[in-house]
Order: structure tokens, then C-alpha cells, then sequence
């Protein structure tokens, strides 16, 4: 009787394990679900904030660029009214232009809304007109920058090649055959430049010889973009002008007695009709949040004191033009 008891409750027990096991492994299976599902809710929820994070990044660049942008737009605007009531043109004794009777520098910054703006305004004619400029005074220029033998031959007559009408090249100078024989060709333009950028097309330029450049901690080129340009009334403003250009224009004697004068008294009498004719670089940069943008116009004061604007690049990336230091005109 025991015997077949015991015969009898071994099935039953054995049909209870095998229920009881199943029934843990579907808590197993129904554990490893509701995992899968926290990760994959998890992963969604993730991607959803950093979804909108991104896209509220993104509307606040976008914010931030467009307030940069108007504040720089400011900036232009405040400088044409200083350039339209302009009644001088020289340096007071920081090296700040000026164009009042005033020797107070104008306030060149302010705050527009969220953002703030700040512009520098340097007048042209105390540069040389590229275009205008004979052979030995872009040598002066270039090869103070340090430009040499060769390349400084080279440079000289490829510029004077580019904005001459003829298609007769000088001994080192390029015409329409060498720009066409580049792995990506383009003509010889055989007029006046329009820009100074526009020297990096010709034979022989670079970036480095245009802005300046370093090579193993030294200076390798000074450049040439501070001195030159091809906007201005062809004359050279002696009471803006620095060393360099007066010695390249006038000489080294005359450009010494002119720094003498300068120093010594009020400023000297202008070429008649310049302030009349004058053009002026402005760059002007806005900045909101961590977005700086800036705007770099070249704006022709004309005599009736209305103002063109003849050259304009709102996404100016270039460097400012360096403020010419009084203190320090002694030096090239």
C-alpha cells in the first residue's frame, strides 16, 4: 500500500514542478520584455530630448546670428552719419581718425537690443591706389613686407599686366595664355582692380604676402593689405598716411618732414576738394551671445554730402585693418 502511495503522489509532484517551471519561466521571459521596453522607451525619450535640445540650439544660433547680424548693420549706419557730417580728416594723438573738430574720439560701440556692435573707420586715402601706383612704388610696398629678387619681380609686373589694357606681357610679368594655362583657368582681366582681394588672382600672390604671415616664430611677410588699395581719390592723405606709404609716395626725405610738421602743430592743409571725394573703409562687427558677425562697406563721401557705397561684404571674415598708432610713426 505504501509502495503504490508513494508510486501514485510521483506523478502529481512531478506534474507540479513541471507547472511550477514554466511558470518561472515565463516571469523570466516577462521580466526580460518589460527590460526591453524600459531600454527602448529609455533610447526614445533620449533621442526626443536631445532632439529638442538640438533644434532649440538651433533657434537660438539662428536668434543670435540675426542680432549679430543687425547690430553689425547699426554699426555701418552710425558710420555713415559720422562720414556724412564729416568737417576733417586726421589723427588725434591715439591714432584715431577723426572727422570733426572735436578731438574727442567718437564712442564706435553701443548696444542694440540684446547684442552690442563696435566699428573701425579708416579713411582710403592713406593708402596707395593699386591702380594708380607706378612700378616703384609697389616695390617699395612689397619689398618692405618681405618680398624679394624674383618673386618681387614677378609680382610687380604681374600686377601692372593685370590692370593694363594690352595683352603684352611684361619680362616677368602674366597675361591671358599663363591664367589660362592654370589647372583651373580664368582670364586676365585687363582693367582696374576692384577690390584689393582681387590681388590674390594675380601671378605670384598669396594670402600670405596680401595679410601676412609667420614662419617658425619669425615674420616671413609683413603684408601689403594695410598699405594698398583700390577705392580712394588718388592722393595720399599726409595727415593719415603712416611712414611707409609717405616714403613710398614721396620719398624718404619728404616723408620725414611731413612726420615733423605733423607732430609739431595742428594738422596740414588737405589736398583741396579730398573731403569732398573721400572714401572710407568701415567694418563693423556685431555680437550676440557667443555669434560675432561682421560687416566690412567702403563708403565714397561725395559733395554734396550724400554717400555710395561701392563696395560691400556683409560676411566679412577677413582682419580688421590695423588703426595706425601715432606713437609709433617713426617706425615703417
Amino acid at each position: 500500500m505504501e509502495r503504490n502511495r508513494i508510486k501514485t503522489a510521483n506523478p502529481r509532484r512531478r506534474a507540479f514542478s513541471i507547472l511550477f517551471m514554466r511558470f518561472r519561466n515565463q516571469q523570466g521571459v516577462a521580466l526580460i520584455l518589460v527590460l526591453w521596453v524600459a531600454v527602448l522607451l529609455t533610447a526614445i525619450v533620449t533621442e526626443f530630448a536631445f532632439s529638442m535640445r538640438t533644434e532649440v540650439n538651433i533657434t537660438r544660433n539662428f536668434k543670435e546670428h540675426q542680432e549679430a547680424y543687425y547690430a553689425a548693420l547699426a554699426g555701418i549706419e552710425q558710420a555713415k552719419i559720422e562720414i556724412i557730417n564729416a568737417a576733417k580728416i586726421y589723427l588725434n594723438e591715439d591714432g584715431i581718425l577723426l572727422l570733426s573738430e572735436d578731438e574727442n574720439p567718437p564712442a564706435r560701440k553701443s548696444r542694440l537690443n540684446n547684442a552690442v556692435f563696435s566699428y573701425e573707420l579708416i579713411d582710403e586715402e592713406r593708402k596707395i591706389n593699386i591702380n594708380s601706383a607706378g612700378p616703384q612704388h609697389l616695390r617699395y610696398i612689397f619689398s618692405d613686407s618681405g618680398v624679394e629678387d624674383a618673386e618681387l619681380d614677378t609680382i610687380v609686373d604681374s600686377i601692372l599686366d593685370w590692370r593694363d589694357a594690352n595683352d603684352l606681357h611684361r619680362l616677368n610679368g602674366a597675361e591671358e595664355d599663363y591664367y589660362q594655362s592654370l589647372s583651373q583657368p580664368y582670364s586676365c582681366k585687363d582693367g582696374n582692380f576692384d577690390t584689393i582681394e582681387e590681388l590674390l588672382l594675380v601671378k605670384g600672390m598669396n594670402t600670405e604676402i596680401l595679410y601676412g604671415s609667420k614662419k617658425g616664430g619669425e615674420q616671413k611677410y609683413k603684408g601689403v593689405a594695410d598699405y594698398l588699395t583700390a577705392k580712394s581719390f588718388n592722393v595720399i592723405n599726409v595727415n593719415t598716411a603712416g611712414r611707409l606709404v609717405l616714403e613710398a609716395w614721396f620719398g624718404p626725405a619728404a616723408a620725414e618732414n611731413i612726420i615733423a610738421q605733423r607732430n609739431a602743430g595742428p594738422t596740414i592743409a588737405p589736398v583741396t576738394g579730398m573731403l569732398n571725394n573721400a572714401y572710407f573703409s568701415v567694418i563693423s562687427t556685431g555680437k550676440a551671445g557667443d555669434v560675432k558677425r561682421s560687416i566690412k562697406a567702403i563708403i565714397q563721401r561725395k559733395s554734396n554730402k550724400t554717400i555710395d557705397i561701392v563696395y560691400w561684404n556683409d560676411n566679412w571674415h577677413g582682419p580688421a585693418p590695423k588703426p595706425f598708432d601715432k606713437g609709433k610713426q617713426a617706425e615703417k
